[in-house]
C-alpha cells in the first residue's frame, strides 16, 4: 500500500508539468508576442497536447482535495486572469496596431524621433549602417555594415558578448548605444535603421505584432513625384505626410500588407 501511495504521489506531481509549459508561455506572450508566437508554430505538436493537458488538470483541481490541487487551482486562476488582461487591454502590450495608432503616436513622438535620427547619425561612422531593434534588455536584431565592408554583417538574437565587436564596426560605443535605446524607450519605439551620413530616409520601428513590424519611414526631404506614387500604389505603406510614411512588414508568414485598414484611413486622411 505504502509504495502504490509513492507511486501516485509521483504521478500527481507529473500534472506540474503543462501547469508550467503554459505558464511560461503565457508569460513569453506577454513579454514578447513575436517569440511566443514563433516558438509556438515551432513546437505546435508538443504545445497542443500539454495545453490541453494543463486545462485538464486545472478543472481536476476543483473536485480534489489537499494543498497540491489548491495551488493547482490558485495557479490555474492566475493564468486566466493573465491571459484576460492581455486580451482585454492588448494595446498595453503591444500586440495591436493600425495606422489611426501610429498617426496619434507619430504626432505625439515626431520631434523625439527626429531627435533619436540626428543622434544616431552623429553616432556612427560617416558610410556606416546600422539596423538595431531592442527588447526590453535584449537585442533581437543588431544588423551593421562598416564603412569599409561591402556586405551587412546580419546578427539575430545578439549576446551579450558579440555586442562590443558589432558597435566597433559601425564606430558607436557603449555610451552611445545606451541613449539610442533610451531615446527609443523616450518615444514608445523599438528599432532605428539608418546610416552614418545623411541619406533619404530612416526607419523608425514601432510596434511587433505577431511577425509583422509596423514602423515609421521617415525622409529628410519632401517626396518627389515618382515616389509619391509609389507609395500611393503599394499596400505595404501608406502615405501620411511629404516626409513619413507608414510601413507594415509582415515577417515569414501571414499578410505582407495593410489590408482594408489601408483604405479606410486614406479615406479619411488627406496625404499630399
Amino acid at each position: 500500500m505504502e509504495e502504490k501511495s509513492q507511486i501516485k504521489d509521483k504521478k500527481k506531481y507529473i500534472d506540474i508539468i503543462p501547469m508550467c509549459f503554459v505558464s511560461w508561455f503565457v508569460w513569453y506572450m506577454i513579454d514578447d508576442p513575436f517569440m511566443a508566437f514563433f516558438l509556438f508554430i515551432i513546437g505546435f505538436w508538443l504545445a497542443i497536447p500539454l495545453l490541453i493537458w494543463a486545462i485538464v488538470v486545472f478543472l481536476m483541481s476543483f473536485w480534489k482535495k489537499g494543498r497540491f490541487w489548491t495551488i493547482i487551482s490558485i495557479w490555474g486562476c492566475a493564468i486566466i486572469i493573465l491571459i484576460g488582461a492581455f486580451f482585454i487591454s492588448p494595446t498595453r502590450f503591444g500586440t495591436v496596431c493600425n495606422p489611426d495608432i501610429m498617426a496619434k503616436h507619430y504626432e505625439k513622438n515626431k520631434t523625439g524621433m527626429l531627435e533619436l535620427i540626428d543622434y544616431t547619425y552623429q553616432s556612427i561612422d560617416s558610410g556606416a549602417q546600422m539596423h538595431i531593434e531592442f527588447d526590453h534588455n535584449k537585442i533581437p536584431i543588431f544588423h551593421v555594415k562598416g564603412k569599409k565592408d561591402s556586405v551587412w554583417s546580419v546578427n539575430w538574437h545578439v549576446q551579450l558578448k558579440e555586442i562590443p565587436t558589432l558597435m566597433q564596426k559601425v564606430g558607436m560605443n557603449s555610451e552611445e548605444l545606451i541613449r539610442i535605446k533610451s531615446k527609443l524607450e523616450k518615444i514608445g519605439c523599438i528599432s532605428i535603421e539608418t546610416t552614418g551620413s545623411p541619406s533619404d530616409y530612416s526607419i523608425v520601428g514601432f510596434r511587433r505584432v505577431a511577425l509583422g513590424m509596423y514602423s515609421y519611414r521617415i525622409y529628410n526631404r519632401p517626396l518627389n513625384e515618382e515616389e509619391k506614387k509609389e507609395y500611393n500604389e503599394d499596400m505595404m505603406f501608406i502615405p501620411y505626410s511629404d516626409k513619413v510614411i507608414f510601413e507594415y512588414g509582415g515577417g515569414a508568414i501571414g499578410p505582407q500588407s495593410f489590408g482594408e485598414e489601408r483604405d479606410v484611413f486614406m479615406k479619411n486622411h488627406t496625404v499630399l
